[in-house]
């Protein structure tokens, strides 16, 4: 077999409910790399968000912030913001339907205390009860999070959101949608809708191409697992796309193949299946 390139989407995929790489999908990523194949991180998270990921195990470079941002071997190889006038109209627009927000840049992500909370846990979270206090700290250091006061025109690769209202967010995203591409996430609870806002011309698979014209590899000898809509481009760009069996339905139809769920290590099934490992 050639050496394949392998890029792997976190949330959903890598890990479930942000919990930590299960020892056996560790294992995996290893032996394959053992193997000769080069394993790629592929997220929507900053690098800031995945750094329990990059110690838990060694990748061969990091597509982040949804395309972004790309690393390869330690090097940055591709790195794009938005304009900052564009900050300023979501900025503005977002304070006046209040919906809640945050900056993501490289290494540091700006947000509210609001948005961590409702990001943890939802509406019903009572300010002040401990366990939100302790979530709250450890979201702080996973995502090296400042407070969105401390915001110094750093670059933003990436803004992610939070409404209670469907008509404000619906509001709202008319006035952005030639700007930027918006992608809503399942809800936490019924009241609650979050997703995120990314360049018009990055993406996960711009981001697979830099990596790939880089390395000199060829498009045949792509793979990539991912599980949510924002992976569409990824699994529909790269020569075999796996989609978890927690994945979303309409990924699935352009799968590839599918592959066990994240909570029974579907990655390292995946790459059993593949012949990587």
């Amino acid at each position: 077999m050639n050496k394949k390139a392998i890029f792997l989407d976190v949330d959903g995929t890598l890990v479930a409910n942000h919990r930590e790489m299960s020892e056996k999908v560790k294992e995996g990523i290893k032996k394959a790399r053992e193997n000769g194949h080069k394993v790629f991180i592929c997220t929507g998270r900053n690098k800031a968000g995945i750094k329990n990921e990059l110690n838990a195990v060694e990748f061969d470079g990091i597509i982040a912030s949804a395309g972004s941002y790309v690393e390869i071997n330690n090097k940055v190889v591709h790195s794009a913001y938005f304009d900052n006038s564009l900050v300023n109209k979501i900025t503005s627009i977002f304070d006046k339907f209040n919906i809640y927000y945050n900056y993501e840049c490289t290494t540091m992500t700006f947000t509210t205390d609001k948005m961590v909370q409702l990001f943890v846990g939802g509406i019903n979270f009572e300010i002040g009860n401990s366990e939100f206090e302790r979530l709250k700290a450890q979201q702080h250091d996973k995502f090296n999070i400042k407070d969105i006061n401390t915001y110094t025109n750093q670059g933003v690769h990436k803004i992610c959101f939070i409404s209670l209202n469907q008509e404000k967010l619906d509001n709202a995203l008319k006035q952005l949608k030639d700007d930027v591409n918006i992608v809503i996430h399942e809800m936490f609870d019924e009241t609650t809708i979050n997703g995120e806002l990314i360049s018009k011309t990055d993406n996960k698979a711009t981001g697979i191409q830099y990596a790939i014209d880089y390395l000199n590899i060829d498009i045949k000898d792509t793979i990539a697992f991912g599980d949510s809509m924002n992976d569409y481009e990824m699994i529909d760009f790269v020569n075999h796309g796996v989609v978890m069996a927690n994945g979303n339905a309409k990924l699935k139809e352009i799968a590839s193949s599918i592959c066990k769920s994240v909570d029974e290590d579907g990655v390292y099934d995946g790459f059993v299946n593949l012949g990587i490992i």
